[in-house]
């Protein structure tokens, strides 16, 4: 697998003094495309210092065939001339080459060429160890869904020198961490589902870090590209790849730091990034949420449950389950499990971002409320959202549901119908609330027909 490691501009060495590129493309860069054009303009610009050169061209070929090629003709002032082009590339899965030709005496003279262009999208990853997803278990697996079609920008390091320092384009990598083009797992994944089927090239950068409580993510408003922050380092990468006007969705995972945190602080320190990533990142669509579940330091629901909430609260969001996935340590995932997130998020983005029809009840099952059944209060009711959604319980469910308020009835039987779980009491309750608490590492679970979990939840119980 290739990896981009040239400069911006390749110049000749004789002919250093004689052209300066003031903007072009990087090898390996990739473009976002207009969504309406399905296009991207490349702008190309410089000066030229040698007299007696009369034009510059610029020919562009698209894998290896011609594209285009323009022509400008040169005039100096005080011994300079400048030059400006604007082509544009489609997108899609072509290599673009751009290579810069100057014209004196009747001999044209290559001065700059630079290869492995594209146009496609761009999303960016953040959150916390689940969303930096490297390879915890040494499978040597997370770059199986590699490509040369998914590329990342500079370094996701932790050092503001090492940050700034790494101006490259790179096929995006998904065991390494804190690195030069290191974009997780199932960020891997997800991009790879997006690439082979609509044949579109993704950008992706992740800026996520380990342990970090979502006060860190905050942004330093006096300064937003301060590179001694995760927000900033992102949004410092996202401008120097030229896509942060472009960006489609953020992806976040996120929370467990936060487990034992008050749940409406963190819906307002969520609140107050998203309103910061709107502004940097002005053409964002959709943002998109892995519920956490329980384990590394998550004890109980209350986070889980506001992030459940969050589409409910924000429109332009997604969220998606974590429940439901067995390859889990208690704290990360096996590759099986990032794979199988990487899965899900693929198809949550497929239906906001492309358009794409999911199959009938394919959604992640999620609670509408909860009620009793009758004045008995010994049988309780969960009606879903989908109220023609098959769902299915996993052998051993009853213990992943709890009575809350401190009682001491339990949950005897859990029986499914389309978009309803009947709850059979072991005798009358005064519980308010119910919970799907789900669980450290293996199910039992709350599925829909495709196998995809339920969100976890708690909810209060309706009379």
């Amino acid at each position: 697998m290739f990896r981009f490691l040239l400069p911006l501009i390749l110049l000749a060495a004789p002919l250093t003094a004689q052209v300066t590129i003031t903007e072009g493309p990087a090898p390996g860069q990739l473009y976002p495309r207009d969504l309406v054009t399905n296009q991207a303009v490349v702008p190309v610009a410089g000066e030229v210092s040698k007299p007696g050169k009369s034009r510059v061209h610029l020919v562009v070929t698209r894998d290896g065939a011609a594209w285009s090629m323009d022509t400008v003709d040169l005039h100096y002032t005080g011994g300079v001339a400048p030059f400006a082009f604007a082509p544009v590339i489609d997108a899609g899965l072509h290599d673009y080459a751009f290579e810069l030709l100057l014209e004196g005496g009747g001999f044209n003279q290559q001065v700059g060429r630079v290869r492995w262009v594209a146009c496609g999208d761009a999303y960016l990853i953040n959150g916390q160890s689940n969303a930096v997803a490297t390879d915890y278990h040494n499978e040597g697996l997370g770059n199986s869904s590699r490509s040369r079609w998914i590329r990342s920008y500079g370094s996701a390091s932790l050092s503001a020198a090492a940050v700034a320092a790494d101006t490259g384009w790179y096929a995006a990598d998904g065991i390494d961490q804190y690195s030069s083009g290191s974009v997780g797992a199932w960020g891997l994944r997800a991009a790879r589902l997006l690439v082979d089927r609509y044949q579109v090239p993704v950008a992706l950068l992740n800026g996520a870090v380990g342990g970090t409580v979502i006060e860190a993510h905050q942004r330093d408003d006096a300064d937003p590209e301060n590179l001694n922050t995760i927000y900033g380092r992102l949004l410092y990468r996202a401008r120097r790849a030229g896509i942060d006007l472009q960006v489609r969705a953020m992806l976040w995972h996120q929370g467990e730091s936060n487990g034992a945190h008050d749940p409406l602080y963190y819906h307002s320190k969520f609140s107050d990034l998203r309103d910061d990533w709107l502004v940097d990142f002005p053409a964002l669509e959709q943002l998109f949420v892995f519920q956490i579940r329980k384990g590394c330091g998550v004890p109980d629901m209350d986070i889980r449950e506001v992030q459940r909430q969050f589409p409910d609260l924000f429109a332009d969001l997604t969220a998606v389950p974590t429940a439901g996935i067995d390859e889990h340590d208690g704290c990360h995932y096996y590759y099986a499990g990032y794979r199988e997130m990487g899965d899900w998020m693929a198809a949550a983005m497929a239906a906001a971002l492309y358009g794409e029809q999911l199959p009938q009840h394919a959604a992640p099952p999620n609670i509408r409320e909860a009620r009793f059944t009758g004045a008995a209060h010994d049988e309780i009711e969960l009606l879903f959202r989908d109220p023609h959604q098959a769902l299915f319980l996993d052998l051993g469910i009853e213990d992943r549901l709890k009575l809350r308020d401190g009682v001491a009835e339990t949950v005897v039987t859990a029986t499914a119908s389309p978009g309803r779980i009947l709850l059979q009491l072991s005798g009358p309750t005064a519980a308010t609330r119910v919970a799907f608490i789900g669980q450290a590492g293996a199910g039992p679970w709350i599925k829909n027909q495709r196998g995809v979990g339920a969100f976890t939840f708690e909810v209060p119980i309706l009379p």
